[in-house]
């Protein structure tokens, strides 16, 4: 598919449509002096009450040609209606949908120029893409029906129309058409809940489009999207939006981003969850977060927030909850605390040869010794790797931690007392 694509938005470097005002006007006046447009002063209390005559009798809606004779003059307030014969017929190619007929037409005359001489997109439209020498226009399947009317201006302006697509509608899993009730729809929106550009584009590129010849691969690069898309293999039917589905996609986008990329595109949510968050330290930790992330970006922050907020000292409820009595805690805590102090080099190597003996230390469980400092270092029982956890927080923070439980089960005990 070569040559210039226009997707439902301007191309870029085109002026916008209020410097190009003279251009649509000059084109809409050529159709009034063609014979297919005409000048409308009709009122709106005119046109309400036409409509709702319409609607008694169940006829069609739409404007009933009162102004096509009247030769209303250029120095009142009008619009510029494009006139559809009756009885018209249109054919056209629809790249994805094949040979599209429509006899007869059953569109009324539509405006094109309003009153304040502004076009309606049914006529910029069509001069913006001749004028841009546009080949292919891709656009969603609700505007169909206005196909014959767009089909019908370029027959009268003698212009050749472009290779028109009309790309199926996406629907919920409930089979109506997407929408906010289903959950994001703008891009805005899934980029602030973490989801990745390419993670996005990838799968609505599988939204109704299949590589065809039996290829099942999902996961495409940009480079691979490019070289493999066609209209051809585009499917007529709708195309449903799984969430579920968008979300594992991400999940495998983010396991194999770069650890300074998947950094840098982390960093924001962390912020925005007003985490003091330290770049160096999420850095070091991507490696060890990167397996748990199975969503969005947003998944980092539990993962992440002990490093950046004091957490709440070890003591009775936690012990409790452990099913750990306040005394058997605090010999966990005071053990591991003593063999931490003396480690010079605090990576994750040398904390887990610190610890290695903390169950036969503190007479507890391997279970219970290491969940009883999981909770006191980081505040969750289920964390990245508690070993890399508390060398990526670092001696003095780690060791401040088990000594305020420590110190929090001792005044529990001597309040027992």
């Amino acid at each position: 598919m070569d040559g210039r694509v226009r997707k439902g938005f301007r191309r870029p470097g085109f002026p916008p449509s209020s410097l190009r005002l003279p251009r649509y006007q000059e084109v809409a006046e050529h159709l009034v002096a063609g014979g297919h447009a005409y000048r409308c002063d009709c009122s709106p209390e005119r046109l309400e009450a036409e409509r709702q005559a319409q609607q008694a009798r169940g006829a069609t809606a739409g404007y009933d040609g009162y102004c096509r004779i009247r030769n209303v003059s250029a120095e009142i307030p009008h619009v510029i209606r494009f006139h559809i014969p009756a009885g018209s017929t249109v054919t056209f190619r629809d790249a994805i949908r094949g040979e599209v007929v429509w006899d007869p037409v059953i569109l009324k005359d539509a405006v094109i120029l309003k009153t304040d001489g502004y076009p309606t997109y049914h006529l910029c439209s069509l001069i913006d893409d001749h004028d841009t020498e546009t080949t292919h226009v891709l656009r969603g399947e609700e505007w169909l029906p206005s196909a014959p009317l767009h089909m019908l201006i370029y027959q009268a302006l003698g212009w050749t129309p472009p290779t028109i697509a009309h790309l199926p509608v996406i629907i919920g899993k409930d089979g109506r058409k997407l929408s906010k009730r289903h959950g994001a729809t703008f891009v805005k929106n899934f980029r602030e809940d973490g989801y990745l550009p390419d993670a996005l584009l990838n799968y609505l590129l599988l939204q109704g489009w299949s590589a065809g010849g039996g290829d099942e691969q999902e996961i495409l690069t940009r480079e691979e999207m490019i070289a493999r898309f066609t209209l051809e293999q585009v499917h007529a039917a709708p195309a449903t939006f799984s969430y579920e589905k968008l979300a594992w996609m991400n999940g495998l986008y983010m396991r194999n981003t770069p650890d300074a990329e998947l950094t840098a595109l982390i960093m924001p949510f962390l912020l925005q969850a007003r985490l003091p968050a330290d770049e160096s330290q999420v850095r070091r930790m991507i490696p060890y977060i990167r397996e748990r992330m199975t969503n969005t970006l947003k998944d980092a922050i539990p993962l992440l927030e002990f490093l950046f907020v004091e957490t709440p000292p070890f003591g009775p409820r936690e012990a409790a909850d452990l099913k750990l009595e306040p005394a058997n805690a605090r010999r966990i805590l005071e053990a591991a605390a003593a063999a931490m102090r003396p480690v010079d080099s605090f990576e994750p190597s040398d904390v887990e040869r610190a610890l290695h003996q903390l169950p036969e230390t503190s007479g507890a469980s391997k279970k219970a010794a290491f969940m009883t400092v999981r909770v006191a270092i980081t505040g969750r029982k289920v964390t990245p790797p508690l070993f890399e956890c508390i060398s990526v927080l670092g001696k003095p923070r780690a060791i401040e931690r088990l000594d305020r439980g420590i110190s929090a089960l001792s005044a529990d005990n001597d309040a027992r007392r």
